[in-house]
């Protein structure tokens, strides 16, 4: 998993039944220990095959839920 370092991830790779996997993430701002996602599966209709895709999935949420959170902290300063 990627260094994000304004930011703690909070990860968990869930087996599930059939040979599935499912995962659990947390997003805490480090600077002022804000949570920007609560403890959530990100994608509850879908189990992955293995734990790498789990992975490679929950990545590209983060980057994404980052990108989103400086974006309005950047409006909110502008404001």
């Amino acid at each position: 998993m990627p260094e994000f370092e304004s930011c703690k991830i909070v990860y968990e790779v869930i087996a599930l039944p059939k040979g599935k996997w499912s995962i659990l993430v947390e997003i805490i701002r480090r600077q002022d220990g804000e949570i920007l996602a609560p403890r959530h599966n990100p994608f509850p209709n879908h189990p992955f095959d293995t734990k790498l895709e789990a992975l490679d999935q929950v990545n590209q949420y983060i980057e994404t839920v980052l990108a989103e959170a400086e974006h309005e902290g950047k409006q909110r300063r502008i404001a």
